[in-house]
């Protein structure tokens, strides 16, 4: 069942003989209706209420919310310090199989690092995966931002799942030589 009936429009239905009158501001005694910009300028009240952060009047634009500045520092603060981090892992994730090396001879394990195209590999894939991370974190901050929404916790949560990631990458590096678990294994045993 549809209603024929046309859709009131706004004010049709108040009581007869009711007539809104808006509250009295400090103006002089100048006849409104005379001034050129009263039929374009939003009244007081709609605008008071806009500034209060309450609904428009009707027909009114609303104004967009204004972006916390304490946010957009925050957001571009962890974004530079995510961006000085990824560039530096990927250098470390490049260079995989020597920095591997290094700390096996810093732990002083008589073993040599025979994995190396599997750490290359792992290497290139863990640091094209840090800079998606990076790069989905810096969008979806912007994106974010431009929508008048809280962003800092986006950072936050790329940097999460990028040491997630980078400490995957690791391990499968270090697990990728069977030799190297076996000299692990025995310095721990003995």
């Amino acid at each position: 069942m549809t209603d024929e009936r046309p859709k009131p429009k706004y004010g049709e239905l108040a009581p007869e003989g009711w007539v809104w009158k808006p509250p009295q501001e400090a103006v002089p005694d100048a006849d409104e209706s005379a001034s050129p910009t009263s039929a374009t300028a939003p009244s007081a009240p709609a605008t008071a209420a806009r500034a209060a952060g309450g609904p428009a009047a009707p027909g009114t634009p609303a104004a967009p919310r204004p972006i916390a500045t304490g946010d957009l520092i925050v957001t571009s603060v962890l974004l530079v310090i995510g961006l000085i981090t990824t560039i530096n892992s990927i250098s470390s994730l490049l260079e995989l199989p020597t920095i591997i090396q290094q700390v096996l001879d810093i732990q002083k394990l008589d073993v040599t690092y025979t994995a190396t195209t599997a750490a290359s590999l792992l290497g290139t894939i863990g640091a094209v995966v840090l800079a998606l991370i990076y790069a989905a974190a810096v969008w979806l901050s912007v994106k974010a931002l431009r929508a008048r929404r809280r962003a800092y916790f986006i950072p936050i949560a790329c940097a999460i799942l990028s040491f997630m990631a980078l400490f995957f990458v690791l391990m499968l590096a270090f697990f990728a030589d069977g030799a190297l678990i076996n000299a692990i294994v025995e310095t721990q045993g003995g």
